[in-house]
């Protein structure tokens, strides 16, 4: 049974409350005996880690990484075929627009992190607590979540915000940076982490951030930003450092068993909950794998789910990939499995109802919809067990999301490589991903930069696929309308159940929030919105 840092939380908020008109000094004059004061906040070592702990909780939560994320921004990517779902979806089909679900909860989640972890990099010094080792590593973790949600911030919003210090009731109503403002500022921040953070955790603190994990997260920013240099030499730090698991254990790295381990370099940590409560910052209630609800197939999701595009299923076959495939996708070839194991004609077809009745399964429900019924596998919930033993919201969800795994590294070491002019070092890295998958080397090919640059991005979609990169990575590579748009190069339109179309100089960002252009007036919407 897991035992580790997401179990008992308990979450150190300080809420500062406004009230304008009619309110009385004895109103306003109040204690609130469930929070920390300023006053003596960090007087203890136990206090200081419940604050790093309340600092993860955001982000563990339903409205972001626990589900929000997936619904709207991640299912953005070529690789889901979304059935629309009224305002759901919106964001996913790229139909949304201020107004429609769902901008608000990450940016609230995200901000609320980034308080919490300014409370602790601010209060807390030699003072607090005299263990320099001990002090380092609660303050280290601040650094590394605050420029983890910084660096999801601005992926998905662009210009955002930029609070470092914390509340000042004279100026509440801040400006948003520049995207280069923002990246310097994470980039400060994982060099802070980097240098006060241990190389690995043990007990109950497993799967804390590390040292490795700030490195790796500093070398995927230089990328984002094109400082291929940066990234390579920031990368490369980190060779040797992890490895991949073995073939026959691929699927270890999505599953609720091998959790933490040698592939592992950041993962959010997830428990299932017997007890669901909606979106509520308490201890317990968000580290339940509710993004089950947009992974699991058509019947199901509550929110009638997706299938996958066939271009993924042409790629794995084009390259003879068995290993990956049978671990990221679901249809009809040799040995394929749904839920519990079952055979897929079996699990995913026809089945009768006590009056005697056909209820349409999912291949039904694909079919009758004119695409192929391709589904995903991984976070779908098909490891834990039968369809009926995994909690139709996912409340029985507790795998652990891979944020960065080492395969990830090696491929983001190779890209930087190769637009650094290092095609055949590049080559080193494809294959030591390209083995595990126990798929033929890329380094007897020669390939020129561009044919490169085409084998790292195939490498990618079927190394990573389900998984929450594609879109980002379409994005920054400058792809995301040749896949994405009306004249899609897969030949169909991604989002052909819904109709939607990405629109260039658009659908790179989400939408800034209705409810905080509304409260601050200094915030400008994002172009096209």
């Amino acid at each position: 049974m897991k035992k580790i840092f997401k179990l008992n939380p308990m979450i150190v908020t300080l809420t500062v409350a406004i009230m304008l008109g009619g309110c009385s000094e004895e109103l306003l004059d109040q204690s609130n005996n469930n929070a920390t004061s300023t006053a003596n906040f960090g007087s203890s070592v136990a206090e200081v880690e419940s604050a790093v702990n309340g600092a993860f909780h955001p982000i563990t939560d339903t409205f972001f990484w626990g589900r929000i994320i997936h619904t709207g921004a991640m299912q953005r990517s070529d690789e889901f075929n979304v059935f629309p779902f009224g305002s759901n979806t919106a964001m996913a089909t790229h139909l949304g627009n201020p107004g429609d679900r769902w901008a608000t909860e990450p940016w609230q989640q995200l901000y609320k992190s980034i308080a919490r972890c300014n409370n602790v990099i601010i209060n807390i010094g030699e003072e607090q607590i005299a263990d320099e080792t001990v002090r380092n590593g609660l303050i280290g973790q601040a650094y590394f979540l605050r420029a983890f949600d910084y660096w999801y911030l601005t992926t998905l919003y662009g210009s955002v915000p930029l609070i470092t210090e914390l509340p000042d009731l004279d100026n509440l109503l801040v400006d948003q940076a520049e995207p280069s403002v923002i990246w310097a500022q994470i980039i400060a921040d994982l060099e802070m982490a980097e240098a006060m953070l241990p190389e690995t955790w043990e007990g109950d603190n497993a799967g804390r951030p590390t040292s490795g994990a700030a490195t790796a997260l500093k070398g995927k920013s230089y990328l984002y930003m094109k400082d291929w240099t940066n990234a390579r030499t920031t990368l490369a730090t980190l060779i040797g450092k992890y490895s991949l698991l073995p073939a026959e254990a691929y699927g270890d790295n999505f599953s609720d068993v091998n959790e933490n381990n040698q592939e592992s370099v950041f993962e959010l940590q997830f428990l299932g909950q017997t007890t669901f409560i909606w979106g509520t910052d308490i201890p317990g209630t968000g580290t339940m794998g509710n993004y089950h609800i947009d992974y699991a197939t058509p019947s199901k999701s509550p929110d009638k789910g997706h299938v996958i595009n066939p271009w993924l299923k042409d790629l794995f076959e084009a390259n003879n990939d068995v290993v990956r495939r049978n671990e990221t996708l679901v249809y009809d070839y040799p040995g394929a499995t749904g839920y519990g194991g079952l055979p897929f004609i079996e699990d995913l077809g026809d089945t009768t109802d006590e009056d005697g009745g056909t209820v349409a399964g999912d291949i039904t429900i694909a079919t009758a919809a004119g695409v192929e019924p391709i589904f995903g596998k991984k976070y779908s919930g098909m490891d834990l067990g039968t369809r009926d033993q995994v909690d139709f919201l996912g409340t029985n969800v507790g795998n652990n999301w891979r944020i960065i795994r080492y395969a990830d590294v090696l491929l983001m070491l190779a890209e930087a490589l190769n637009e650094d002019n290092m095609t055949s070092e590049a080559a080193i890295y494809v294959d030591m991903v390209r083995e595990r998958a126990e798929l033929t080397p890329v380094t007897p090919l020669n390939l020129s930069q561009d044919d490169m640059r085409t084998a790292i991005i195939d490498e990618r979609a079927m190394e990573l696929a389900g998984e929450g990169h594609r879109f980002f990575d379409l994005v920054r590579w400058g792809l995301a309308d040749d896949y994405l748009g009306a004249n899609s190069l897969h030949g169909s339109n991604p989002k052909s159940l819904s109709g939607g179309v990405f629109q260039a100089n658009k659908h790179e960002l989400v939408w800034i929030p209705s409810s905080e252009l509304d409260a601050n007036p200094n915030l400008k919407q994002n172009p096209g919105y």
